[in-house]
């Protein structure tokens, strides 16, 4: 960094014309000082001032190289800024994956805190099944999932984020529609729609234990996203078990009663253990503040 620091004596010099002034002002003594100067012209090949015992001035190539060293300095101590600024996870680039069941509520309210925190970082946001975030992390093509467990943990950092119970989705015009609450023993013989296992494995998996506790479970339909489950169920081919926050979707033609009692379905936030950056910690903190801000 020593050309770095004789820029700013050089220009410590050209503003004060003094090179006792300019001294005083770097913090450094005047004999070091003019050291510097001379070592400075030695690397541009040519004098930068014009000295008299009485006077100094720029010469022509000093007058020249003014406006560049002012450019130069600001350009490194804009980049040294940034660098600080993204070791704080206040600037750079974030790529977060999710599943479908996270979009209803909790992922545009967290990324709606974090780009209020945060405006400097650039989000990319990808709704993905839990296979493929998996794959994205370990790839290094994804930052920060979001995943309802179980899931292979090798390798990633886990932050559990929120837990919610289940509701039912049944058609606004069944008579279920105006129970206040259903048990998981009423679901039992009642024809099923359900979210695919492929696209998320773990919420599959619970939903059906669950059912198979309580008398056994009649799949009817399956579906690769939770609109299409709506849509099924509001066409009358069955209820469905979905997260208690996908009833922010009022899916028109759905009703959605509470399960009751309920098993607690989890979500997560996984990124690779080796990464340290700012950003995801950021980023999950956004979503941890999403959730108690929604009580």
């Amino acid at each position: 960094m020593s050309e770095l620091r004789r820029l700013r004596y050089f220009l410590a010099v050209a503003e004060e014309l003094h090179f006792g002034r300019a001294a005083e002002r770097v913090g450094i003594a005047q004999p070091a000082l003019s050291q510097q100067i001379r070592r400075l012209e030695e690397e541009v090949g040519v004098p930068l001032f014009h000295r008299t015992k009485r006077s100094v001035e720029l010469t022509v190539a000093g007058r020249a190289m003014e406006p560049e060293a002012r450019r130069a300095l600001a350009s490194v101590e804009q980049a040294m800024e940034v660098a600080r600024r993204a070791a704080r996870g206040e600037v750079g680039h974030l790529t977060v994956g999710f599943v479908e069941t996270a979009a209803t509520a909790l992922v545009p309210q967290a990324v709606q805190r974090f780009r209020a925190d945060f405006p400097g970082v650039a989000l990319t946001l990808r709704e993905l099944p839990v296979s493929a975030q998996l794959e994205g992390l370990h790839a290094g093509t994804l930052d920060v999932g979001i995943v309802r467990p179980p899931f292979d943990p090798a390798g990633l950092e886990i932050a559990q984020v929120q837990e919610e119970p289940f509701a039912v989705a049944v058609a606004a015009s069944s008579e279920l529609a105006s129970r206040r609450r259903l048990s998981p023993r009423e679901l039992a013989g009642l024809p099923l729609v359900l979210l695919a296992r492929e696209v998320v494995p773990g919420l599959h998996d619970q939903v059906i234990g669950l059912l198979q506790e309580h008398g056994g479970a009649t799949i009817a339909q399956e579906a690769t996203s939770i609109q299409a489950v709506l849509g099924l169920v509001a066409a009358g081919l069955g209820a469905s078990l979905v997260p208690a926050s996908v009833r922010t979707l009022e899916r028109q033609g759905v009703a959605f009663v509470p399960l009751h009692p309920s098993p607690r379905s989890r979500l997560v936030a996984i990124s690779r253990r080796a990464d340290r950056s700012p950003l995801v910690a950021r980023f999950v903190g956004a979503m941890e503040g999403a959730v108690s801000a929604g009580g």
